[in-house]
């Protein structure tokens, strides 16, 4: 049997229920824009690590010490724990710590 007279009050629930899920909808969505647009690892910070631990392990076979890599700066300084290994710190652009590598010294 179908309700012949239509309750008001019903009609604003509806309203409310579905402007409740609409907001809610939006706010995930904008979470997650948030999330992935402001993440703390960039593409090209990837592709610049791969690039530095390529060329540390050639260097590592090749026994030579002189590694250089485009658009970032390398530090040397000893390691707190051990004496005789150095770190090896490589930072970009804007001074965030790309790679740290542990080598032995000579």
């Amino acid at each position: 049997m179908v309700l012949i007279k239509h309750i008001k009050s019903s009609g604003i629930a509806e309203v409310v229920i579905a402007l409740a899920v609409i907001a809610m909808c939006f706010t995930v969505a904008s979470l997650v824009f948030i999330r992935t647009s402001s993440a703390p690892m960039k593409f090209q910070d990837v592709r610049k690590q791969t690039e530095i631990q390529s060329s540390i392990l050639m260097k590592m076979y090749q026994e030579d010490r002189d590694i250089e890599i485009d658009e970032t700066e390398m530090g040397k300084e000893t390691d707190m724990l051990s004496d005789s290994l150095e770190v090896l710190t490589f930072t970009g652009s804007d001074n965030r710590i790309l790679w740290q590598q542990q080598w032995f010294k000579k």
